[in-house]
């Protein structure tokens, strides 16, 4: 071969290998796209699932409110407002009565501060009830969810679920998601024990010639984690009543012994799947009582996070409905004063830092050995409330502060409002807008946050996580999320009742300085055990005036990856609500007798 030929082909030959080259990298690509997706995927699939459940929840609810609205007398109940309040406070206290009996366990250490979570969970079931089969709510839901501050929770919801219907091609087996929510046990732990007492054998038949009885129970075995029975005779337990119509070997229980199954070891059930074919055969000549004692947990434990989601919005919807149809007034003001904030060019410039801050930290190397996801958490939560704290307090000085020295106040109050009424419509309104900051960003970083370990694997070259991983992220992100709104709302009740009487300026540096040393109160304290009375004196007085806002701080149990527990969440909303009402009766005092004129 010729030097000229043989350079040609070899020419030949780089071209095809280039060209198989960058036929092969796309096909890579997409195939390294199928492996991960699904993993990313998959949590947000189980939040639209959730939100899906909601919604529904919401449209069947108060459908069937809006049919009883035609009924004469229900429908107008709360045309009295006396009436409906008293009549809601009936209902309400029935709920919460219902519910503190059902889920405070007696007892426990710290149950107690179940209480008032509860009692507010059922004053605002019980007027959401009452008032969502008034005829006026009927003929007012257009309005209701088209005003305020409700389209823009519902639109970030809608597009959270589009997201995660999209996905639907990429969960595994959905429809066994779907088929586990109703196992999830929202009462009690799912324990379920059924007796069965069967007839002695005839004497005059062999223990194998006993006849086969239908057992007349009911289980979801796909959902059963664990089953234990017990029998004081010997039985079988057989998949029909005939023995040549058996599809498996019956299974022998020994009287007085005990037999048990458990899914998480992927025994082989004791019983067939259709609870309709189960057959016991008593093997003695005395009666048998076998009992059968039944765990039920969802096949996915996961799908519980979708259960809690659908019962967060149904509750925030019928908080909504409750606080509009109940309080008009509030309302009103509440409503004016979120639009007037959320169109300000402030509250935008919050809202894109909040944005582009939790996607820059997605992504940032923050250099701590495999738990940037950590650091990420932190950062996240931590911006998310650094932002709404600033909106918190600079909607106070300007809707507050300006409105009265503005003389604006005058005008509102000239109208049959109340001083009352006036600050906590303002309150309700800035912090309406706030958590419209507090869901937007939220939803950005509860996204990212289900693909952060995704990508920490593939930068750190290591095995590609489950999705679980990015859902128990996200379980333990949101009531981190939750206890920082709550601060954020203790720090807005102080820039109320301070914007009564001052600018914004001495405002935000009175509200910094309290931020600052309420996060230091308890190790103020601490610091004063042991040392001569007047520090102790000093340290718990501090204690005592400026909030405690180590409640709401968890940044120990973010950085660790911990859940908080529930009874956490109950306490710091207690403190929460109390302080709220001290703060309130502050600036009432405050504003009740400051000249507007």
């Amino acid at each position: 071969m010729t030097p000229g030929l043989l350079s040609s082909s070899v020419s030949v030959d780089c071209l095809a290998s280039n060209l198989a080259t960058h036929m092969v990298q796309p096909g890579l690509i997409v195939g390294q796209i199928a492996k991960w997706l699904p993993v990313w995927m998959t949590p947000i699939w189980i939040i639209a699932l959730g939100l899906l459940v909601g919604v529904a929840a919401c449209i069947v609810v108060y459908g069937f409110l809006a049919l009883l609205s035609l009924v004469p007398g229900l429908g107008n109940l709360p045309d009295s407002p006396r009436r409906g309040i008293i009549v809601s406070l009936i209902v309400g206290g029935i709920i919460s009565a219902l519910l503190c009996w059902q889920y405070v366990p007696s007892g426990e250490e710290y149950s107690e501060s179940l209480f008032l979570p509860l009692i507010t969970i059922g004053l605002i079931t019980g007027f959401g009830l009452v008032y969502g089969m008034w005829h006026r709510t009927r003929d007012e839901w257009g309005a209701i969810l088209g005003e305020g501050i409700v389209p823009y929770l519902l639109g970030t919801a809608a597009v959270v679920a589009l997201i995660g219907v999209a996905a639907t091609m990429w969960v595994k087996k959905p429809s066994e998601y779907i088929t586990s929510i109703p196992a999830v046990n929202l009462v009690g732990d799912g324990t379920r024990t059924v007796v069965v007492t069967l007839p002695a054998a005839d004497e005059d038949l062999t223990a194998d010639e006993a006849p086969f009885l239908p057992a007349d129970i009911s289980y979801d075995l796909p959902n059963t984690a664990e089953l234990t029975i017990t029998s004081d005779r010997t039985i079988n337990l057989a998949d029909s009543d005939i023995p040549t119509n058996f599809t498996r070997t019956p299974t022998q229980v020994f009287a007085g012994t005990e037999l048990e199954y458990r899914y998480e070891n992927r025994d082989t059930p004791p019983i067939p799947t259709d609870a309709t074919t189960l057959h016991i055969q008593n093997r003695e000549i005395s009666p048998a009582e076998v009992t059968f004692t039944f765990k039920t947990l969802p096949q996915i434990p996961e799908v519980a996070t979708s259960v809690n989601i659908a019962i967060c919005f149904f509750l925030l919807i019928t908080s909504i409905v409750a606080f509009r149809q109940a309080a008009p007034r509030v309302w009103a003001l509440a409503l004016s004063t979120a639009k007037n904030e959320m169109a300000q060019t402030l509250y935008l410039i919050l809202l894109a830092i909040g944005i582009f801050g939790v996607v820059v930290f997605a992504i940032y190397p923050f250099n701590t050995l495999g738990d940037d996801i950590r650091m990420y958490k932190d950062s996240g939560v931590t911006l998310v409330m650094v932002l709404a704290m600033i909106q918190a307090v600079w909607s106070a000085g300007t809707t507050v502060s300006e409105e009265i020295e503005g003389r604006t106040a005058l005008t509102v109050l000239s109208k049959p409002v109340s001083r009352r009424s006036f600050i906590l419509g303002k309150y309700a309104g800035i912090m309406m807008s706030v958590l419209v900051l507090f869901v937007i960003i939220s939803a950005v970083f509860v996204v990212l946050m289900a693909y952060k370990p995704i990508y920490d694997a593939r930068e750190t070259s290591k095995a590609l996580p489950i999705w679980q991983m990015g859902l128990a992220e996200i379980q333990s992100t949101i009531p981190a999320l939750s206890l920082y709104f709550m601060e954020t709302m203790v720090i807005g009740a102080i820039a109320v009742a301070l914007a009564t009487r001052l600018p914004l300026l001495a405002n935000f540096i009175i509200c910094f300085v309290v931020y600052v040393i309420g996060n230091l109160t308890s190790p103020l304290v601490a610091s004063a055990e042991g040392n001569n009375e007047l520090v102790g004196f000093v340290g718990k007085l501090i204690a005592v005036v400026i909030p405690n806002l180590n409640v709401f701080n968890v940044q120990s149990a973010v950085d660790t990856g911990s859940q908080i527990p529930s009874l956490y969440l109950a306490g710091a909303f207690n403190y929460l609500f109390c302080f709220v009402i001290a703060i309130w009766m502050l600036a009432m005092l405050l504003f009740e007798d400051r000249d507007l004129a």
